[in-house]
């Protein structure tokens, strides 16, 4: 039993560290914020595409500290980094404290 749980444990904490970076073309991560706010992203030739407060947005990789997922167009920079992540520029934002949902389907 305590290896099972063990075992589980792992699973969580692998799939945990998840991120833009290991999406295949076209596969989506969900992420919920502080306030009830959510957007999402998927990963498209090398960028990724962000959809938030009805709008999509076209970030390329950007330079971040180590250990951080940095994405940007300028005006527009989605962070990730220990499994938190923060959308700021966009309209109704900034996205802070977010938390990755479940993953969706590339078909969504």
């Amino acid at each position: 039993m305590k290896k099972i749980i063990a075992m589980l444990g792992c699973a969580l904490a692998l799939a945990a560290c998840e991120s833009a970076q290991s999406l295949s073309e076209g596969e989506r991560l969900s992420w919920r914020c502080d306030g009830d706010k959510a957007f999402s992203l998927r990963s498209a030739a090398g960028a990724v595409e962000v959809y938030a407060s009805g709008q999509t947005y076209r970030l390329a990789p950007a330079e971040g500290s180590e250990g951080e997922h940095r994405y940007s167009d300028g005006a527009v920079t989605y962070v990730e980094s220990g499994g938190r992540a923060t959308l700021t520029g966009v309209y109704l934002g900034p996205f802070e404290n977010c938390r990755r949902q479940e993953r969706l389907s590339r078909f969504f």
